[in-house]
This record gives structure tokens, C-alpha cells and sequence, in this order.
């Protein structure tokens, strides 16, 4: 019993399944352990709390260990003889025959009595009931070690390899031809899907589903189904095995954490009567497979998980890449291009701020879904993180055929659909466009697209092919943000004054508050630039408040001692910002300025759209008093439209171009009816960028309001123009 080569599971199983009485007690006599049919032949459930001593379980008189059967464990390690036990129930003394040794221990405690004690009331029976018990014991342990080292395989090995070692396993240990694994892979087709078959098994024949067979019933209830013999069975149809050659067979269903999965199932050659340990087996194997089943589960999650974006479910950045990868490494290979669309969603950090990151993130969802509807079978469409997509282009042709994709994508995302509800939907998007060299790398179609978008936004043409000059534009687009920013935060920046002019009386009334940048290293910036700047980097809010206020700081001072009025530009992006009304009100709170001395000059009017927010916003600064205007009327797009639209717009600028055609008759001509067209909207009209004498003599003669340009007053800083701001007439030579 001492001998360490025996295997610890087969012991434990002689112990527990052993006819006879198994006991273990200390030199000392305290019982530690008796087997069930030890304590059934005594009268005992369990041992009591309270310890029991060897003494306890003899009669009066009977053996106790000690004297010279402690003498011969010491000296041989073993003991025989007959005692009588006493039974705890009655009293009765029960014949034995004991047989007692020395379980060695070493180095983990004293040493143990074994004590065997045979009824030699039981006669013959015990020898066959002992091997019966030892054979019993041997199956266990093997059933035991191959559990063991199946589920070892479900923690490291693929998938097909604990499918294979499981049915084969549990093929050889139950004593059956076959096993193998069914599940529904469809749930609309009427039959099975067999996996990991063994030999013996056909992996052409159908199984079906539901009745129609061992398996299909077994998955159709969730249930352990057992076949003992096809002759005998009604509850399904056995053709199938019998088309096999199996006359008997057992179905276990396989769950995880989703649900049912499939079935664990075993087929005989022969009837086979299925005991509760063949089950408890099988059904012990089908729990290994969904342990393995529940970590591939996980695995696959993960890895989809770490390709993946969680709010739209498109491939993420991780994902893209290795999809360019791909399909670079094909196009080279069959001598084709592959094009990459950089997509950035217009105005979203307006549609964050002003309701939520929640409706921001439902609108992402809605435009990914719509740029899905168009991609092309093979391509993919992925997001690379917050209001930025991309798209992989396959069989691209040339440029030319990248832009109509671009040209589709836009023309998609602009159309009107039915929304369920009324959560916004990005409708436009720029688009960046590059499409690949033979040599070309993913890192650099990646910069490329960025930069080809970024252009794309900056000049408001939808979408733009990268050319070579973005790299340069880039470079200083990232520098200059850097400045810009700790510009703001510096107040490096500042404000110069041009004044507007009444012609009837050649008054100044207005001064436009133009912002200036003087970099300490590139000189002065133009305002063209670093606005665009300040747009595509997060900072045209801080850029337009500091304007603002500044503006509005300087206007409180000058009224001290002159009536004048300040107007300030602003972009179409600030006035679909449901916010931007609020901070106006705000920077008009803090400095004290009347919100009737403001003028907001609205730019880049081909951006602003007949929506809600624009609306909203204009009616809400009618209400704080100030007053708007439109510039540049005329270029690009018909902005005289927005006077019918918005009406509480009271002024708008003729664009320079018109001026500059004035020594035309069509350029008198257009712009006599630009200014009859305002007087019939009752606006008033401001002819700006005028440089001559006679520029201004055609404006006087066509009846416009104010005048504005260097012939009038070049932009200064605010002490010349407080100095200028005291006289009655600014010099045509003021600079």
C-alpha cells in the first residue's frame, strides 16, 4: 500500500467502492476516515463530529491496537487477525477477520493505520464483490485520467483537436463503433451538420432534424436521449442509423453561454444497454466540449472585438489596416490599384455639442449604415475612430474612376430618407482620394487620403485626390495649429479696425474688426489661412469668442466718447451651433457692449443650408438685438437667396469682384440690380473692396448705402483708429 508507483485515483476508488470495511486510524487509535461499507457494517451515516477512537468500534473485551499488534506494525509493518465489531445501532458484536498495516507518510505527518475488515458472515460473495469493486475502480480512474487530460486540450488546443480526441475517447471508453458531433449550422434546413466523425461513421448521410432521428430528437427536447436497440424504438425514426449499421446509440446536447449548441453523440453496431456511468461519462465529455466550445467563443469574440469598432460594428483601424494590407499584396500581385477614401462627417461636433454625445453617436451609426448600402461586394468600409471613415476600394481602374466612387458616396449620403426618428443624420461628407502605385504602401495611402481630405474640407469641394503639394500644406497645417493655439492662450493675437463708410455723408458709422496673427517666425499670417487653420484643427470656437470679445471690449471704450458700432465676422460653422447664441449673449454680458452697436458678418454663405439650427439661431440673436449681415454677396452661390429665407438679415456686402468690374457696363449694370434687389428686401447695401474714386462715384450713382476700402480707410490697429474715429472724414491716404 506504501508502494508510490500505485495511482492516488484508483485507491481512493478501492476505498469508497470496496465490499469491505476500509478504515483509517493513527498510532494514537483516533478513526480518520472509514469507507461507506464500513460504516454501513457498523450501523453509521458518518463518523460523529466528535472523533472515535479504534476502541469505539470493538465489543468489550475485543482487539484494541496496541501491545504486540502495535509491536509487529512497528517491526513489519503488518497484522492479522479475528476480532468482533461492535454495531453502533444495537450493540451486536459482528464477526471480522482484520487485516491491518502501515501507510507511510513521510515527511507530511505521522504514520497511518490501514485496517481491511472482513464480515465472515458474507462467505464466498466477497472475493467476486472485492474484483467487481477493483474493476469498477480501474474503469474510473481511466475514465477520470482521460477527462483529465481532455479538458487540459480544451484549454490550449484548437477546436478540431478536442473534437477529434473527445469522440474518439468517449467511442473507446464506452466500448461503442462511433461518435461524432451534430448541430443545426442552419435553422432553416431540415437536417444536421455532422462534425468530427470517428471511423465507422459516414459523414454523407443526412441526419434530420427533429423526429427524424436519434440526434434531431435529442436536440429538439435539449435532453440526453439513449437507444438501447432500433428494434425496439418509436420515439424517432432510426433509418438513418440503420442505413449506417448501428443498431443502438446515446444523443447528449452540448450548451454554452448562448444557448444549445449541438450534440455529443454514440452509435453501437450491437445492442447496447447504457449504464448511469456511461452516460455520467458521455455527458461529463459533452461538458469538456462546451468548456472548449465557450473558450473558442470567447477567443472569436475577442478577436472580433480588438478588429472591430463597438458602435458601428465596422472593421476598426486594427481591422482596415490589415484589410489594406491584403489587398495590396493582391493588387500586386494581379497588376491591379486600389483606391482609399478618407471620409470626415461635416459640421458632427456640432450635432455632439449641442445634443449629445448619445445623439452623436446614433447619427455614426446611421451614416455608417448608409455608407455600407454603397460599397461595392469585396470592398470595405471601416471607422477609424470618432467622425472619420475610410473606404478600401478594390478593382479600381484609375482616378478618374475613384472620383465617380467619391461623386456616388456623396450623392448617397445627400439623399432624403424616412428616419424612424428624429435623431440627426450626417448628409455630407469630405472626401479624401488616393489610389495606389505598384510601390505604394499602406502608410502612405493612409497620409495621403488624410491629406486629400483635409483639402477636401478646407475648400468646401467635396471631395479631392491627393496631390504631392498636401504634404507641404500638412506640415504647416500641424506647426501652425500648435501656434495658433498657444496664440490664443497668450493673447498674441489681435484685432485691426476698417472702417465703413455712409456715402451720402461721408460719416464713418461702422468699423469691421479684422483678426490679425503676427508668428513669431513666419511673420504674419494671413487671416485666409490660419481661420481654415482654426476650423479643421477644433479652434475656430475659441478663435470667433476671442474675436468677439475683444471686439466688443474695444466697442465699450470707444462709445465712452463716439457713437459707432463694431462688426464682427463669423462663419456659417458658429451659426449652426445651437450654442452659439448663448455665447454671444455671454461675451456681450461680460464686457457691457450694446447688442445694438454689433454687426455680425456671416461668411462663407454657400455653407449655410434652410434648416432648423440656422433658424433657431438667427431668430435667437434678433432677440439679444444684434444685427446680421451677409458677406460676399454673389460669389459662388446666390446668396440674395438667404434674404427671402431670412429675414431678419439686414444688410449684406457686394463681393469685391462685382467692384472690381464696375469700369464695365455689365459690371454697372449687375451690380445697379444687385442694390435695387436689396431695396426691395429694405436691406442695406455695402459696396466693399472699393480702391478708386470712380468705383465709388458708380456705388453713389446706384444708390448703395456704405462704402468699404482702401480708397476709404486701410485696416488699422485700435489706437489709430480710436485717433481716426475722433475726426469727421478718414483721409483717402490713411493707413
Amino acid at each position: 500500500m506504501s508502494d508510490p508507483g500505485l495511482d492516488p485515483l484508483v485507491l481512493r476508488a478501492l476505498f469508497d467502492e470496496s465490499p469491505d470495511m476500509v478504515a483509517l486510524s493513527e498510532f494514537s487509535g483516533a478513526v480518520i476516515d472509514v469507507n461507506p461499507a464500513g460504516l454501513r457494517l457498523v450501523g453509521l451515516d458518518a463518523l460523529p463530529a466528535n472523533r472515535l477512537s479504534t476502541v469505539d468500534f470493538f465489543t468489550a473485551g475485543g482487539l484494541e491496537v496496541s501491545g504486540d499488534v502495535e509491536d509487529a506494525l512497528r517491526a513489519t509493518g503488518h497484522w492479522q487477525g479475528r476480532t468482533e465489531l461492535r454495531h453502533f445501532a444495537t450493540g451486536a458484536g459482528i464477526p471480522v477477520a482484520l487485516s491491518t498495516f502501515v501507510v507511510r507518510r513521510s515527511g507530511r505527518g505521522p504514520d497511518l493505520i490501514a485496517t481491511i475488515v472482513r464480515d465472515r458472515t458474507r462467505g464466498h460473495r466477497r472475493d467476486l464483490e472485492l474484483l467487481a469493486a477493483a474493476t469498477s475502480a480501474e474503469r474510473i480512474a481511466v475514465e477520470q485520467q482521460a477527462l483529465a487530460e481532455l479538458s487540459a486540450l480544451a484549454v490550449t488546443a484548437s477546436f478540431d483537436a478536442v473534437l477529434t480526441a473527445a469522440t474518439n475517447t468517449a467511442a473507446t471508453l464506452i466500448g461503442v463503433e462511433s461518435a461524432a458531433l451534430a448541430r443545426h449550422s442552419n435553422p432553416a434546413e431540415p437536417f444536421l451538420s455532422i462534425d468530427a466523425v470517428t471511423r465507422s461513421l459516414r459523414d454523407d448521410v443526412v441526419v434530420a432534424a427533429g423526429d427524424g432521428s436519434l440526434t434531431g430528437y435529442a436536440l429538439a427536447r435539449s435532453e440526453t436521449t439513449v437507444c438501447s436497440d432500433i428494434d425496439s424504438e418509436t420515439r424517432f425514426d432510426t433509418s438513418a442509423m440503420s442505413t449506417m449499421g448501428f443498431r443502438s446509440g446515446v444523443a447528449v446536447p452540448i450548451t454554452i453561454g448562448t444557448g444549445l449548441w449541438g450534440a455529443l453523440i454514440l452509435f453501437g453496431r450491437i445492442p447496447h444497454l447504457f449504464g448511469d456511468g456511461d452516460i455520467a461519462f458521455v455527458s461529463a465529455v459533452a461538458g469538456v466540449l462546451s468548456a472548449a466550445l465557450e473558450r473558442v467563443e470567447l477567443d472569436r469574440e475577442l478577436r472580433w472585438r480588438s478588429a472591430h469598432d463597438q458602435l458601428t460594428e465596422l472593421p476598426n483601424r486594427a481591422g482596415a489596416y490589415a484589410e489594406i494590407d491584403a489587398a495590396l499584396a493582391r493588387a500586386r500581385e494581379n497588376d491591379q490599384r486600389v483606391a482609399l477614401l478618407m471620409l470626415d462627417v461635416d459640421d458632427f461636433k456640432i450635432i455632439n455639442d449641442s445634443l449629445g454625445h448619445d445623439a452623436g453617436d446614433r447619427s455614426l451609426v446611421r451614416f455608417a449604415r448608409r455608407l455600407t448600402e454603397t460599397v461595392e461586394p469585396g470592398d470595405m468600409v471601416a471607422r477609424l475612430g470618432g467622425d472619420e471613415f475610410l473606404m478600401i476600394c478594390n478593382h479600381v481602374h484609375d482616378v478618374a474612376h475613384a472620383e465617380r466612387i467619391a461623386e456616388c458616396i456623396r450623392a448617397s449620403l445627400g439623399s432624403s430618407t424616412v428616419e424612424d426618428d428624429d435623431d440627426p443624420v450626417p448628409v455630407s461628407a469630405s472626401i479624401g482620394v488616393v489610389v495606389s502605385e505598384p510601390n505604394s504602401t499602406r502608410s502612405e495611402l493612409l497620409r495621403s487620403a488624410d491629406l486629400a481630405m483635409y483639402r477636401a474640407k478646407d475648400t468646401r469641394a467635396g471631395h479631392a485626390v491627393f496631390d504631392s503639394s498636401d504634404l507641404y500644406d500638412a506640415d504647416r497645417v500641424r506647426s501652425m495649429s500648435v501656434d495658433l493655439r498657444r496664440a490664443l492662450a497668450g493673447g498674441d493675437l489681435n484685432l485691426a479696425y476698417q472702417p465703413l463708410i455712409d456715402i451720402a455723408t461721408g460719416q464713418i458709422v461702422s468699423v469691421e474688426a479684422l483678426a490679425r496673427w503676427h508668428h513669431p517666425k513666419l511673420g504674419s499670417i494671413e487671416p485666409s489661412e490660419f481661420v481654415a487653420v482654426a476650423e479643421r484643427t477644433g479652434l475656430a470656437t475659441l478663435l470667433g469668442d476671442w474675436a468677439l470679445t475683444t471686439a466688443c471690449r474695444q466697442l465699450v471704450r470707444w462709445r465712452e466718447t463716439v457713437h459707432q458700432s463694431v462688426r464682427v465676422n463669423i462663419s456659417a460653422l458658429q451659426l449652426r451651433d445651437p450654442a452659439f447664441p448663448n455665447r454671444v449673449a455671454v461675451a456681450l454680458d461680460t464686457t457691457g457692449a450694446p447688442a445694438g452697436a454689433i454687426v455680425l458678418e456671416l461668411t462663407e454663405t454657400e455653407w449655410l443650408s434652410d434648416n432648423g439650427t440656422v433658424a433657431s439661431n438667427l431668430a435667437a440673436l434678433r432677440e439679444i438685438g444684434v444685427a446680421l449681415s451677409l458677406d460676399d454677396v454673389g460669389k459662388g452661390y446666390s446668396s440674395l437667396a438667404y434674404l427671402e429665407r431670412f429675414p431678419s438679415i439686414s444688410s449684406f456686402k457686394i463681393d469685391k469682384t462685382y467692384i472690381d468690374a464696375l469700369h464695365t457696363t455689365r459690371g454697372r449694370d449687375v451690380v445697379t440690380a444687385i442694390i435695387a434687389l436689396a431695396k426691395a428686401y429694405g436691406v442695406t447695401v455695402v459696396g466693399e473692396g472699393v480702391e478708386t474714386q470712380a468705383q465709388l462715384d458708380v456705388l453713389t450713382a446706384a444708390g448703395c448705402d456704405l462704402a468699404q476700402g482702401f480708397l476709404l480707410g486701410r485696416p488699422a490697429d485700435a489706437e489709430h483708429t480710436t485717433t481716426l474715429l475722433t475726426g469727421t472724414r478718414p483721409s483717402s491716404t490713411n493707413t
